[in-house]
């Protein structure tokens, strides 16, 4: 029997053939073009789970602004049900509790920018659609699930998360009715708790803050049962308390030894494993670039392989043996692209694969792991043809004070430096700023504008996410100065590599993203020739007192710690309070229900404008962070096509 979990979190359309023209040495060969519906309408098919028996799919897609899930009977070859609920509900943890009912996630989002929303609820269905009822809803109490209870199939453990001091409680909840039972066997105010592969809980993280005026500075507690012990034992280790991240990937399948993330004596997140019989902390991997993002674990309970993203996925093997040659065996049926397993059945014969690269947006498989054959379920984009589409290549970038910045450059199908010289540039500025970051894989609106002849550029300036903890603080009280500065330099690098035409480059970008394009042409105003700022923050002051962000006491201390407290260098660093330097085309889109970045922001900057008598282009509609209804999208990229036609396009 083989298990294997990865944690990480065709048909053609009939599109013309057109030639962009290039003011280039040679132009651009002939590219297929695809329509804007074929990047941005919602992707039918974007999660494939099995059943343990293997009879089900339950499936995930996407109807305009709602998500649902159909439940497809395997054997019937029909379709056995098909629910959802409400306009922006979106789905998210699909997962098999026993043979005929599923769990999952259910929140609102306005807008797709916005990975908040409101708060979650766990629901509950049977394959054939009855019995639907949600469980457990986020209220006084939030919950995280902690355990599927292998050996229950009515049961499932979470833990109630409470505010203050109180930490979080384990409980069974029962799956069919809602009902919660406390769980007696846990430490005193666990922060998080972990349960083992049977459902034991088994350790506990813990922090504890110091100091109001010392961010991240506390105590960090590992409460554990020792191998074959029922009995709680606290544990310490001096390096997490300055500052140091801690994460949970599993256990052995002897429930003897926990899988751990951290970075207590790493620049960047590492594996290690704890010996919960003699309390040895062991690295086993690290990459010293950037954090794992994903860990392998084989048929015994060990991790057979991690992966880390420094540019392109990295992925390291721990050991050798069957597991890592079926894995690999996997890996090398599709020609190396990125393999990622969401699920198996309960006698590790069968798995569902999901294929993707930078330029598939992916595929569905069924995979046999004796046999070590694939059958094709489905593609959550089925128009788009990989062989079509342009490649994403990973950059490094040295900043100007010598930090080293990792990114990417999408580069038009069929484009050869030397032929074609140096093309129009979109600079695309990733949002957050602090934790996102932009990785190497699809991206559709990367290779819409692709597709247009456009060459794409990415950085991942400090403050984001994915390089480590040094690398994320990095940014804190930086906006608009060295992190602004990190993309100017990133420019500057590919006009001097010779991929950007230094006279056609616009700046774009989505929450921070708006905000770093409208800094862009304040701090360079001749380094761009247009900008577009999307849902993005124009004023520092603003965001202090406008939002969801600000309404939560820890989401006030967030911010004094990330801006910074003085009035008038949110001001100094604010796109409103410094319009009279704009001088290139500006187009400003917004939602008029946005509560991440709300409507504040725009009036703030457009009033600022037309004090000014600064002419800008503006898109409005009734949306959240993000567009999310289709029209919309196809609207709003299509405008986009056309303003970068205009200001930066083929001459």
């Amino acid at each position: 029997m083989r298990h294997f979990i990865l944690s990480l979190g065709l048909a053609l359309s009939a599109s013309s053939f057109i030639a962009v023209p290039q003011a280039h040495a040679e132009q651009l060969p002939e590219v297929k073009q695809y329509s804007v519906q074929d990047f941005f309408t919602h992707p039918v098919y974007n999660g494939v789970i099995i059943s343990p028996t293997g009879k089900y799919f339950a499936i995930k897609s996407t109807e305009g602004i709602n998500d649902a899930i159909f439940i497809f009977d395997r054997e019937e070859q029909k379709l056995a049900s098909k629910f959802s609920f409400g306009e922006y509900q979106r789905f998210s943890n699909i997962r098999w509790v026993n043979d005929e009912r599923i769990i999952f996630t259910g929140r609102k989002f306005v807008g797709y920018l916005d990975d908040r929303g409101s708060p979650p609820s766990l629901y509950a269905a049977n394959a054939d659609g009855s019995n639907r009822r949600e469980l457990i809803r986020w209220g006084q109490s939030g919950w995280t699930m902690l355990s599927s209870l292998p050996n229950d199939k009515e049961h499932i453990l979470i833990g109630k998360l409470y505010g203050g001091e109180r930490g979080m409680f384990a409980h069974k909840l029962n799956v069919d009715d809602g009902r919660t039972y406390y769980h007696d066997d846990q430490p005193d105010k666990p922060g998080q708790l972990l349960a083992d592969n049977s459902g034991e809980l088994r350790a506990s993280f813990s922090y504890e803050e110091t100091s109001d005026d010392e961010f991240g500075k506390g105590t960090f507690y590992l409460n554990y049962k020792p191998h074959e012990s029922d009995e709680w034992k606290k544990f310490h280790i001096d390096a997490f308390d300055e500052g140091g991240s801690l994460g949970f990937s599993g256990f052995s399948k002897d429930n003897r030894y926990a899988y751990v993330t951290a970075d207590f004596d790493t620049k960047t997140r590492a594996l290690y494993q704890f010996d919960t019989a003699t309390e040895e902390f062991k690295q086993l991997y690290n990459n010293e670039i950037a954090d794992l993002s994903g860990v392998i674990f084989g048929s015994d309970g060990n991790p057979i392989a991690v992966e880390s993203m420094p540019g392109k996925i990295e992925r390291h093997y721990l050991t050798d043996g069957s597991d890592v040659e079926i894995v690999q065996a996997l890996t090398d049926a599709f020609g190396g692209e990125q393999v990622e397993i969401t699920s198996t059945t309960a006698d590790g014969k069968l798995a569902v694969v999901q294929v993707t690269s930078d330029v598939n947006p992916g595929q569905y498989y069924l995979f046999d792991l004796e046999t070590l054959e694939a059958k094709f379920i489905a593609s959550p984009y089925p128009t788009i043809a990989a062989s079509d589409m342009a490649t994403v290549q990973p950059i490094t970038v040295t900043a100007r004070d010598g930090l080293e910045l990792q990114g990417y450059l999408t580069l038009p199908n069929g484009y050869t430096q030397n032929k074609h010289g140096a093309l129009p540039t979109i600079v695309n500025v990733h949002g957050g700023p602090h934790g996102p970051r932009d990785t190497w894989g699809f991206v559709p609106e990367n290779q819409f504008f692709a597709n247009r002849g456009y060459a794409v550029l990415q950085i991942n300036f400090r403050g984001s996410g994915g390089y480590g903890d040094d690398f994320l603080e990095a940014g804190y009280g930086k906006w608009g100065r060295e992190m602004q500065d990190d993309v100017t330099d990133a420019t500057l690098w590919a006009i001097e590599e010779g991929y950007a035409a230094e006279d056609r480059i616009c700046i774009y970008g989505g929450s921070y993203g708006g905000y770093a394009s409208l800094m862009g042409v304040i701090r360079e105003p001749d380094l761009y020739q247009c900008s577009v700022g999307y849902v993005g923050v124009y004023s520092l002051p603003v965001m202090k007192r406008w939002g969801d962000i600000p309404k939560r006491e820890s989401g006030r201390r967030y911010l004094d710690h990330v801006l910074g407290t003085d009035e008038e260098v949110l001001k100094a660093n604010s796109p409103a309070h410094n319009v009279d330097k704009i001088k290139v085309p500006l187009y400003i889109v917004h939602g008029t229900e946005d509560v991440r970045v709300p409507m504040e922001q725009y009036e703030a900057l457009t009033e600022a404008l037309e004090k000014e008598g600064i002419p800008y282009q503006s898109m409005l509609k009734a949306e959240g962070h993000g567009y999310q209804i289709e029209e919309n999208r196809f609207e709003l990229y299509e405008s986009l096509e056309a303003f970068f036609d205009k200001h930066i396009g083929a001459e």
